[in-house]
């Protein structure tokens, strides 16, 4: 069993308190539950409250630290990373084999302070420079881009990148776009987040999201469907906002917030019509559409085989399962283009009307993509894409010091579907190295 499945078994407890806890206890308990890390783990007597071993056992401790020895190695250092609360905190635990897993620890508020929540992470590379991290991306091979900017109001200038200018199919990202001509719409007073809208039957779309389950004709605002869009990339939501907005709205947009070659990514692609390309008569509809040039294609999402509600005879989920037409039918842009997007959208919510605006950029913050240091990074956005063969993280972050910074990263493999663990686990660790050089 996968590190990741077997880390599910370990449960978190919130523990609210008066009561001070020097750091020492919180660091011993940590140390103590980093032994159960070994070849042949033991539980120490009376580490863990009974709430807890009611839930995970020793056994399953046991084979859980055994799983994570095998991968990593030793633990050679814990170092606490996070204050959550004064029984609460944050570590990494530094491993033999040259990587890093969090920990996260919540202890009792009575003597002796058993552990009542723990959580380790994935494994992740230990990283100590922006060179490491730019190694370790190097290192997934070559359709891999990357781009670390600190941001100011005339745009800001990169501090790290790797085939930063290359476009990249992006997947769900491009809801980014959708976000940020929303936004333009509300400070042009042409629109506002509370206007309300009804679902429409033709513009339900597939997974991931939920409202594709929503009753049609049931009322939302545009603010939720931005946050629908954004937290948990709701494709319905998407589309929706797509056909209220209009695709030549945002494909007019993708320019002003910063894109170099929008002409990759015409027509601006709704979900569902992704779906329609990809997933029908073996990716045949896609071939076709990606011979055509942009008022070929535009006339093809036009013609009766492509409007309408999804299908679900006609679809073949198969077809979602491995890479397909990852660099002809896609959204594109380089990961500049999307730090320089995160950078319009962050520069936008500071104009007017602002509150109507910051409650858009709200939205990124929602869902903080992966565990984040709120000590170093109070504030986060996220958008990220995924489907076979294309990966993206794209960060919107506001340091404790006051300095933003937007960070992207891409990897494109059209021939296999591609580790996002491994990914994941080197833009966290990214992520983490930028806050240690922001505090200074």
């Amino acid at each position: 069993m996968r590190i990741q499945k077997l880390a599910a078994f370990l449960v978190m407890t919130v523990v609210t308190s008066t009561q001070v806890l020097g750091d020492a206890i919180l660091n011993e308990r940590a140390t103590q539950a980093s032994s159960l890390i070994a070849a042949n783990p033991t539980v120490p007597a009376g580490l863990f409250d009974k709430a807890f071993t009611a839930l995970v056992n020793d056994a399953q401790l046991a084979v859980i630290g055994k799983q994570f020895f095998e991968q990593c190695g030793s633990v050679q250092h814990v170092q606490q990373t996070q204050t959550i609360s004064a029984f609460g905190g944050k570590f990494d635990m530094v491993m033999e084999k040259g990587q890093v897993v969090s920990m996260t620890i919540t202890i009792s508020d009575k003597v002796p302070h058993q552990i009542v929540g723990l959580f380790f992470g994935m494994p992740s590379p230990m990283l100590k420079t922006m060179d490491d991290a730019v190694a370790a991306l190097k290192k997934l091979g070559s359709g891999v881009s990357f781009a670390l900017w600190k941001l100011d109001d005339a745009g800001g200038k990169p501090i790290a990148t790797l085939n930063p200018d290359t476009p990249m199919a992006i997947g769900s990202a491009f809801k980014l776009y959708v976000l940020g001509t929303l936004m333009e719409e509300v400070k042009l007073k042409k629109r506002t987040p509370a206007d309300v809208v009804s679902l429409r039957a033709e513009g339900r779309s597939l997974p991931s999201g939920s409202m594709q389950d929503w009753p049609v004709g049931a009322p939302v605002t545009l603010s939720t469907l931005a946050n629908m869009m954004i937290s948990i990339s709701d494709n319905t939501a998407t589309d929706t906002l797509i056909a209220t907005l209009g695709r030549e709205r945002i494909e007019g947009m993708l320019s002003v917030m910063g894109m170099k070659d929008p002409q990759r990514t015409l027509p601006f692609l709704c979900t569902s019509e992704m779906f329609k390309l990809k997933g029908r008569q073996g990716g045949a509809m896609a071939t076709a559409y990606a011979a055509l040039d942009v008022a070929g294609r535009r006339a093809m999402l036009a013609s009766p085989a492509m409007t309408g509600a999804i299908d679900m005879g006609q679809m073949d989920s198969s077809a979602f399962t491995v890479p397909s037409h990852v660099d002809s039918v896609e959204w594109f842009a380089s990961t500049n283009d999307l730090c320089r997007a995160m950078n319009w959208i962050r520069i936008a919510a500071d104009s007017q009307p602002a509150e109507s605006l910051q409650v858009l950029e709200g939205a990124l913050a929602i869902n903080r993509g992966l565990d984040i240091s709120r000590d170093a990074f109070p504030w986060v956005g996220f958008k990220g894409g995924s489907e076979p063969g294309v990966l993206n993280s794209t960060y919107l972050l506001k340091a404790k010091n006051g300095a933003w910074y937007a960070l992207s990263a891409s990897w494109n493999d059209s021939e296999k579907v591609i580790d996002l663990q491994t990914f994941a686990a080197i833009v966290q660790r990214t992520i983490y190295v930028l806050g240690a050089n922001a505090k200074e």
